[in-house]
């Protein structure tokens, strides 16, 4: 269990981020992780829209992350127009929370599309063979074909939905860190300038 207390010890801005590195790449390892499921937010109508997406990738030199969608989602077509994306994470145990801000892009037809695909399972790959997602329905629907709903595709038929994967990548460009405590939070800012030096700031909470 966390101590009640931050404040116990100094603690340095390189170790505040290494913490952060570690859950981030647990978050990827770990289905169970808090950090798994993060909130993504894109620009729509000049509002912010807001879903929980799966972390599927972490990169720690040029801090990157990256999940799968279905490239006929809503999500597509705001970031092409407006690549500013943000994450939120919340670790319930650690009380730890993160804002991260970056510049999202799409890949399909590339190395890493592939290399995420090959890594898909089967199971997952399901999501792909079926519709769009925010399309209009007359009634409840998964979207899915009806000869899938019970079961896992075949490799073969999961390959029909291959041309619908795509994979959201965004480079990190900013992270607010905020730890909370019951004897005083302490929050902490992260910037990655244009030369790749880090910009390390104290904020109040």
């Amino acid at each position: 269990m966390k101590s009640e207390s931050i404040w116990e010890k100094p603690i340095s801005h390189g170790e505040i981020l290494k913490n952060i590195w570690k859950h981030l790449d647990l978050a990827t390892l770990e289905r169970h992780h808090p950090f798994h499921t993060p909130v993504f937010g894109t620009v729509c109508d000049n509002a912010p829209n807001l879903r929980v997406v799966v972390l599927r990738r972490f990169w720690r030199k040029t801090p990157r992350l990256a999940f799968h969608t279905h490239l006929g989602s809503p999500k597509i077509s705001e970031i092409r127009a407006n690549p500013n994306v943000s994450f939120a994470f919340y670790h319930p145990k650690e009380k730890l929370q993160l804002r991260v801000k970056g510049r999202a892009t799409i890949h399909t037809n590339d190395d890493l599309a592939e290399e995420q695909w090959q890594a898909t399972e089967l199971f997952s790959r399901r999501c792909y063979v079926g519709e769009a997602p925010t399309q209009e329905s007359r009634k409840p629907t998964s979207g899915l074909p009806g000869n899938l709903i019970d079961r896992e595709p075949t490799r073969e038929e999961s390959e029909t939905g291959k041309a619908n994967f795509a994979v959201v990548a965004a480079n990190i460009e900013s992270i607010d860190c905020l730890e909370l405590a019951v004897k005083g939070h302490r929050r902490s800012l992260f910037i990655w300038r244009e030369d790749n030096q880090i910009e390390m700031k104290w904020l109040t909470p």
